[in-house]
């Protein structure tokens, strides 16, 4: 008798407990293929179908991205009843693979359902206005000045710019303002409209001799008018590869220590020229090269000797002028030496100019 009842229980409840809808998609991932950036957006329309017997409502339906849009239907869907997801996505500024899921929750059995837009944007060419941005007259350079970053002392290294020519006319490349050390070639040395030229930048650092940070200008002819050049700063801070010292020389290699690494200056009136000596020992086993000493500040000037010997100590006078300055001063003095363990020594000159 239990049984029976427990059946007729359940058989009551079934018949009053509506049927669940159900959605089903036609498909659940598209594949846009390849999509041009210049076509903007990227649309898909995921339809689907009520096979359920109670009316299907879509509650939200949400993109992992906000360069991914969708559009669903506010209304119930019937049974019988179909329906579509709009997707759009935005493939402006989106070169590259595209891999979105697109969430739905409903009513609906299964309550969540996630889509899968998949492809790849193709990039459209933007030489004049992004690859290439710095203009010289008739061209437009991929960079606005050439930068080696470290350069061991011995070495030649090579840079390359891309030159553009928007057009109308041909541009014909050339150079001025070499220093022996650079080299500069255009290739082609004439650019036809919207073409492009190669200009390889040679870098010779052993000719150069020089240290530390270095800064050259040379400048671009174009259609052989020198009466209007064009400049391009070339940059590399040279520096000497100990990794190629012997272990006997580095046994054996100079230590330069300073007194103190700071000057304090204290209060100093405004158009006053104050000096002062700071004390550079070598305390290693060769002797210590002072290959470059450089300040921050042009109106700070530094004299030193050029070596200092094994045990030996020497000094170096600072002179600053304060003519144009005001305020509290923090200044950097740059010491290149032949030191494995302090090949850069930075001396700060701090004051407070009245």
């Amino acid at each position: 008798m239990k049984h029976i009842t427990a059946f007729l229980f359940f058989m009551a409840l079934a018949v009053s407990s509506p049927a669940q809808p159900l959605i089903v998609f036609d498909k659940t991932t598209h594949d846009f293929g390849k999509v041009n950036e210049t076509e903007g957006e990227a649309v898909y329309d995921f339809t689907f179908k009520n096979t359920g017997a109670t009316p299907l409502i879509i509650k939200n339906v949400a993109a992992t991205c906000g360069c991914t849009t969708p559009e669903w239907p506010r209304q119930p869907v019937a049974p019988g009843g179909s329906g579509k997801i709009k997707v759009s996505y935005d493939v402006k500024g989106r070169p590259g693979a595209i891999d979105k899921t697109i969430t739905v929750l409903s009513n609906g059995k299964p309550e969540t359902v996630h889509l899968h837009i998949t492809g790849e944007v193709v990039g459209f060419d933007r030489a004049p206005a992004e690859a290439y941005r710095f203009p010289a007259g008739d061209i437009r350079l991929s960079e606005k000045h050439i930068s080696f970053d470290r350069v061991w002392s011995y070495e030649k290294p090579a840079l390359t710019v891309t030159a553009y020519n928007p057009g109308p006319n041909a541009v014909k490349i050339s150079f001025t303002d070499l220093p022996p050390h650079i080299k500069a070639e255009a290739s082609p040395a004439t650019v036809e409209k919207e073409g492009r030229a190669r200009i390889l930048i040679t870098f010779d650092a052993a000719r150069k001799n020089d240290w530390g940070f270095v800064i050259d200008r040379i400048s671009l002819v174009l259609n052989d008018d020198l009466s209007r050049t064009y400049p391009l700063p070339v940059t590399a801070t040279i520096r000497e590869d100990f990794s190629r010292w012997t272990a006997v020389q580095l046994r054996n290699a100079p230590v330069a220590t300073l007194e103190n690494a700071t000057v304090e200056a204290g209060k100093i009136k405004q158009g006053e020229k104050k000096e002062y000596r700071v004390k550079l020992t070598n305390s290693g086993k060769s002797k210590l090269l002072l290959r470059k000493v450089d300040s921050s500040d042009p109106q700070i000037t530094v004299s030193c000797p050029k070596e200092i010997a094994p045990g030996a100590s020497a000094e170096l006078l600072l002179s600053y002028n304060t003519a144009g300055r005001k305020g509290l001063q923090d200044k950097a003095i740059s010491i290149i030496t032949n030191d494995p363990q302090n090949e850069q020594i930075t001396l700060r000159l701090k004051a407070d100019v009245e």
